[in-house]
């Protein structure tokens, strides 16, 4: 896999990234790739497009500048409305993401913050290497389905937070990562994934109401 220090751009897509190499579908999160109301639009517009495409027999997520994602980004404007379209947002992306019927890999090549963490362990198999740094502040509420993940697949390790996943060479980590999606692309993640997450629903909606308890009523959280 060529590795593209300078993603492509896409016209009518201004968070990420995204191209076919192989039979792989890369998208790329543009630096800082911070998760917010676009961000989650185009992800869900690119995999809708992977969805359609016959060519392409799976998808590969991974950020861009040593950064997977920074975290997420909610509307300026804290009121409940704004709050509870953007949620829903992030809820249409992972009930996208679960039922799409190819696989989806991740690629942790840089730093993954908080709920940017969530969002790489969605997938059915995350690559991490010596580069992958991990970081977990607790400054915002957790997302995507980490509540449920980063429990089960976040260890530490050497005093360092580490990813159970598979691991890659340090200096030829999409290299590495392209060859071994190749490999696994053809196995059926797809049909186990529900499964993976069996009580993806409650959990979402807990996830929901811890995120709007947060902002709207959580006093410590205003700074």
């Amino acid at each position: 896999m060529t590795h593209k220090s300078s993603a492509p751009s896409v016209e009518g897509f201004k968070k990420i990234s995204f191209w076919r190499e192989e039979t792989v579908g890369v998208v790329t999160l543009l630096s800082p790739g911070h998760i917010d109301n676009t961000l989650l639009e185009e992800l869900i517009r690119v995999f809708s497009i992977a969805a359609l495409d016959d060519q392409v027999s799976s998808v590969l997520l991974t950020g861009s500048n040593y950064i997977f994602s920074r975290g997420i980004s909610v509307p300026e404007n804290k009121s409940y409305a704004d709050l509870r379209d953007y949620y829903k947002r992030i809820q249409s992306l992972v009930l996208f993401w679960i039922a799409l019927e190819k696989p989806i890999f991740t690629a942790i090549n840089g730093t993954a913050t908080n709920n940017g963490l969530s969002l790489a362990l969605l997938g059915d198999e995350t690559f991490f290497s010596e580069n992958t740094k991990i970081v977990l502040d607790k400054e915002e509420p957790v997302l995507l389905l980490g509540s449920s993940t980063i429990p089960e697949k976040i260890v530490l390790k050497g005093g360092s937070l580490a990813v159970k996943g598979v691991e890659t060479g340090k200096d030829s980590m999409m290299q590495d990562v392209f060859e071994k999606t190749k490999q696994l692309q053809n196995l059926s993640y797809n049909s186990v994934r529900r499964k993976k997450f069996p009580e993806f629903e409650k959990t979402l909606l807990q996830e929901e109401i811890d995120f709007l308890d947060y902002y709207l009523w959580c006093e410590g959280c205003k700074k």
